[in-house]
């Protein structure tokens, strides 16, 4: 691998720009080399006005011998084929969450990997912001004694999921669960470890009934505990991204825990004893922080949280939480 880490997109969608053009030009050792689309004249455009050198279809990039790592900003339901293209014309590979549609095709993107030596990573991004690093210290301290109750609400705010938004599109894997609670899922597991689905319900999308524009769930965790899980596409006016931790000891609140850069707030309090209150580093930015782990691993060869392996069993607890709502997993 050269010096610098070379990164090819497949797929020009605003989440391109945002999640990796822009944080790229603030990482040191990282460049955006080349965008791919469906559409070699979007590419183009794409290129363009980003300044990127290289632009084509998707064929383009994976042939591109100077590509080190291609990142897929791609409907879900894309991701396994492509990622295993990738893998398997020797690139690393970088799955815009969540990983894949189900635990099927995500262990496929796992396996894949194995097999060519090559990584492939989940793009969780919050989980490497310092202020979800703290959180997750503070969990596991013990402050908070026994876990009586963990409650999720990562809500939409109901104005920004419009028809024609490929979230609500069930042949592109879309749902509430699968964008928003993927999330939930994968800070249960950080948190507490495997949960087991224990009931689940959800709203759906009267346009496309496979589609749940809310699904509201119960996960029992292996203390016993229940953490009640909200994924929603049809929140209020200001949406929530937030935890709570009901503890014997001491309780927990978190917001704006999806995206930490959008002024997240820890407190913790035991009565009338305020024994954490904290807010997000200004100016940190977890999709940055995100490539820079993504480069040290590569570089060093080192386990990462955000590994293909083990983002596998959150798409497994996503498929459950499908069927036992009553829905078919992706």
């Amino acid at each position: 691998m050269a010096s610098d880490l070379s990164i090819g997109i497949l797929g020009a969608g605003g989440i391109a720009e945002r999640a990796m053009v822009e944080p790229s030009r603030d990482v040191d050792g990282v460049r955006v080399d080349a965008i791919g689309a469906r559409d070699p004249a979007r590419a183009r455009a794409f290129a363009e006005r980003l300044d990127l050198p290289k632009h084509g279809d998707y064929e383009t990039i994976l042939a591109d011998p100077d590509i080190d790592l291609v990142y897929l900003a791609l409907p879900p339901i894309t991701h396994a084929e492509w990622a295993v293209r990738a893998l398997q014309a020797g690139k690393h590979v970088l799955c815009e969450k969540p990983l894949s549609v189900n635990g099927t095709t995500a262990a496929a993107i796992a396996d894949a990997a194995a097999e060519t030596g090559r990584r492939a990573f989940v793009g969780f991004h919050y989980r490497l912001h310092g202020f979800t690093q703290r959180l997750l210290e503070v969990i596991a301290s013990g402050a908070l004694g026994d876990v009586d109750r963990v409650d999720i609400d990562f809500s939409i705010p109901h104005f920004v999921v419009k028809p024609g938004n490929i979230r609500l599109d069930g042949d592109l894997g879309g749902g509430a669960v699968m964008d928003v609670g993927c999330y939930a899922v994968d800070l249960i597991r950080a948190a507490w470890g495997e949960p087991v689905v224990e009931s689940a319900a959800a709203v759906l999308y009267d346009d496309d009934p496979r589609i749940d524009l809310q699904t509201d769930a119960v996960l029992r965790l292996g203390s016993g505990a229940p953490a009640r899980v909200r994924a929603s596409f049809i929140g209020n006016d200001q949406g929530a991204m937030s935890l709570r931790v009901t503890g014997s000891a001491a309780d927990l609140v978190a917001t704006s825990v999806i995206v930490p850069q959008w002024g997240a707030t820890l407190r913790v309090t035991a009565g009338d004893d305020v024994l954490v209150d904290e807010n997000a580093a200004d100016g940190e930015n977890s999709y940055a922080r995100q490539l820079e782990h993504v480069a040290a691993v590569l570089a060093d060869g080192s386990p990462s949280i955000l590994d293909a392996a083990r983002g596998v069993g959150t798409m497994r607890v996503v498929d459950d939480i499908y069927r036992v709502a009553g829905l078919e997993p992706r």
